[in-house]
């Protein structure tokens, strides 16, 4: 009990001095600042924090394994559809909010003349609306409705809700052409900017250039994947498609062009690199429905995609999987090295989304042209010839003519590989290729997942506005309930 009253007695001292010697905070003066810390963010080094990790949003074993590209080797339960609830808040967090900066403090009079110094004011502010569209856009084809206008407003609104997919679909083809008007082309370029102007090497208007047909692209992109809303010449999406096909500022058309992730050594390496060469991880690997694909038509891509041509059966349960000896590990061609690059968004795709456009009726251009030179454009990118290309494409099952659609939707899915972000989102919309789900498949549908649910921090959070988006879909907040584009 003495020992219980010392300690109160010295707690009662402390108190009395507090109250008798501190009136206010500031009586303390900078004690609790840290001197190494700045009250105004340099906004080089925000973007750069941004971009590199950007190639992740092109490095998705989830995705992966719903689009067929890989299959789990050892531990099954994505490949077999275990209930994807997954959070996206880290991502408002980090390089969303990161991006808001970027253009709050390019904005805000007060911080705009210190912000200059990272770049011209307007490029900064194009640069970080452009990767805010690719963001939320890969953000929304995962879960659907998701907080958008009133996220990111700080304390203003702590409990943002949730804008329907739609609305932001209209809102990032706005975003993405105002952004690539707002382009200065003046003395300098944004700083940090380690995606486009590599190493800074570039003028501002070679660099602006790269980032303008980045932004036509994806206006492109994000037109089409609504396609099975707007099917008809006219249209939304035909529209919204032939003004970015048509912007004067272009698109992204050659491999040199292509929106690339670079990594300079190993101690920042390739992601897949570090998640499965470094690591000498084998629980994924390409699945034998990718190889037999490829290897059926005399693929020579083949040789890239894997470390051999077997694969590896698509969603085995553990049992049956451990009975099979590994095959084809991820990725060959792709990650063999920790400098490779991670392709974010490549001409093959773009050509690709022209061909079907053309085919669809929305262009006066070429299906057939466009068709065979995105598959030229796939093979050299890794590393094959033109002529093997035409040799190829001169097969009955690969040449233009018949069921194209369901062709250049094939196509696209070889020539994403390995982000399977995309790959499963352009297989929800078009359907090709005919994917069989997994046979021992754990979900009640046994169906491959539509969609991602929402984590449960939304739902101990922003309870009422996420229960809100849930009560608006069709089966509620589901792995199988559809979302806007997703008929």
């Amino acid at each position: 009990m003495k020992k219980l009253f010392k300690i109160s007695s010295v707690a009662l001292f402390a108190i009395v001095f507090v109250v008798a010697g501190c009136n206010k905070v500031s009586d303390f003066g900078d004690t609790n600042v840290n001197p190494g810390g700045t009250a105004t963010p340099v906004t080089a080094a925000l973007l750069t924090n941004v971009l590199s990790g950007i190639g992740g949003y092109a490095v998705s074993v989830t995705g992966g394994n719903y689009a067929q590209y890989f299959s789990e080797t050892q531990y099954p339960g994505t490949s077999l559809y275990t209930a994807p609830i997954n959070a996206f808040s880290g991502t408002y967090a980090a390089e969303l909010y990161d991006l808001q900066n970027i253009i709050n403090q390019n904005t805000d009079p007060a911080t705009k003349g210190a912000a200059f110094a990272s770049g011209t004011n307007a490029n900064q502010i194009a640069v970080a609306r452009i990767l805010k569209a690719y963001i939320y856009w890969t953000l929304t084809d995962r879960w659907g409705d998701i907080p958008y206008s009133e996220a990111l407003k700080g304390a203003a609104v702590k409990l943002p809700k949730y804008d329907k997919q739609a609305d932001i679909y209209v809102d990032l083809i706005k975003e993405l052409k105002e952004a690539s008007a707002q382009f200065d082309n003046g003395g300098i370029v944004a700083k940090g900017d380690i995606l486009m102007n590599y190493a800074g090497s570039g003028t501002a208007t070679v660099v602006n250039t790269k980032w303008r047909k980045f932004a036509n692209s994806l206006r492109m992109l994000i037109a089409l994947r609504a396609s099975k809303v707007f099917p008809n010449a006219g249209q939304w999406s035909a529209t919204e498609f032939a003004s970015a096909l048509n912007d004067a500022n272009g698109y992204i058309a050659a491999n040199t062009d292509n929106v690339a992730q670079t990594y300079p050594n190993a101690t920042f390496p390739n992601p897949w690199y570090s998640n499965y060469v470094a690591s000498s991880r084998i629980d994924n690997a390409v699945t034998t429905f990718m190889m037999n694909t490829l290897t059926s038509n005399n693929d020579p891509r083949a040789n890239t995609y894997g470390t051999n041509t077997v694969g590896f059966p698509y969603g085995l349960d553990r049992p049956h999987a451990i009975l099979f000896s590994p095959g084809c590990f991820i990725l060959k061609g792709t990650s063999s090295l920790a400098t490779d690059p991670v392709n974010i968004l490549t001409a093959a795709t773009v050509t690709l989304a022209r061909a079907e456009a053309a085919e669809r009726g929305w262009t006066s251009e070429s299906a057939a042209t466009l068709y065979a030179a995105a598959v030229t454009l796939s093979f050299t990118q890794f590393g094959y010839t033109a002529a093997q290309a035409t040799t190829y494409l001169a097969q009955p099952a690969i040449a233009y003519g018949t069921s194209n659609i369901q062709k250049i939707a094939t196509q696209r899915w070889l020539a994403l590989f390995p982000d399977g972000l995309q790959a499963w989102a352009e297989w929800r919309r078009t359907g090709f290729p005919v994917l069989t789900p997994a046979a021992y498949a754990v979900n009640s549908s046994k169906q491959i997942p539509r969609r991602y649910m929402y984590g449960t921090d939304e739902y101990s959070l922003n309870a009422s506005n996420v229960a809100a988006a849930a009560a608006l879909m069709t089966g509620g907040d589901g792995q199988d309930s559809k979302m806007w584009w997703d008929k």
